[in-house]
């Protein structure tokens, strides 16, 4: 199938926020109670329509234990966004967002803040929570994201989630796409002008 462009979707953040689930229910419209959890790397495509185009969206799901977030600085890479996900009846998984929000940071340096990101707090179905949207919505604003909430099991905000990232994506790709022509545009015109210069003569 042919499609205008592609999103690569990273999802980030501890084991068991329910990383595996937002995808599923996302991509397929399905949730099951129970996951194996993930092991290094998958992902999942789905097609998307937005304004006209035709869209892949990939949805790489990480594994969250300690011992593999090693492997995370060389998924960044191919990357064009990250969902932080975090699950709101557990403090410690919101409290390790700073450890992935770094991660980041050290692993893309000045790329960073060319990267879209959003903050989600999954798991609003149970109505034990730990962390209050307030809270989690200040953390998102004092880092210059976004804040999403929602279950995955009801499927209650999930779509509004995927696409807010897809969106900034696509438009984080127009500004890159702009730029490249400006650049294209300047070297044009520099070449015109030393072409200029050099028949000068005689």
């Amino acid at each position: 199938m042919q499609y205008d462009t592609t999103c690569s979707i990273l999802l980030l953040g501890d084991s068991c926020v329910g990383k595996t689930s937002l995808i599923s229910r996302y991509a397929n419209g399905i949730f099951k109670d129970e996951y194996i959890a993930t092991v290094g790397l998958d992902f999942v495509s789905k097609q998307e329509i937005i304004n006209d185009k035709n869209i892949n969206v990939k949805l790489w799901d990480t594994a969250g234990q300690e011992r593999y977030k090693a492997l995370t600085p060389s998924y960044l890479r191919g990357a064009d966004g990250v969902v932080l996900v975090f699950d709101v009846t557990n403090s410690e998984t919101f409290d390790n967002l700073k450890f992935w929000l770094d991660s980041l940071k050290n692993n893309l340096g000045e790329n960073n803040s060319f990267l879209p990101v959003v903050i989600n707090g999954n798991k609003i179905d149970i109505d034990d929570r730990d962390i209050s949207k307030d809270d989690a919505n200040k953390f998102a604003q004092e880092n210059n994201y976004k804040y999403f909430e929602t279950s995955a099991k009801s499927g209650v905000g999930v779509d509004e989630l995927f696409r807010e990232i897809v969106n900034q994506i696509l438009e984080n790709k127009e500004k890159t796409d702009e730029v490249k022509e400006e650049r294209k545009s300047i070297k044009i015109n520099e070449n015109k002008g030393n072409n200029q210069k050099k028949k000068g003569c005689c």
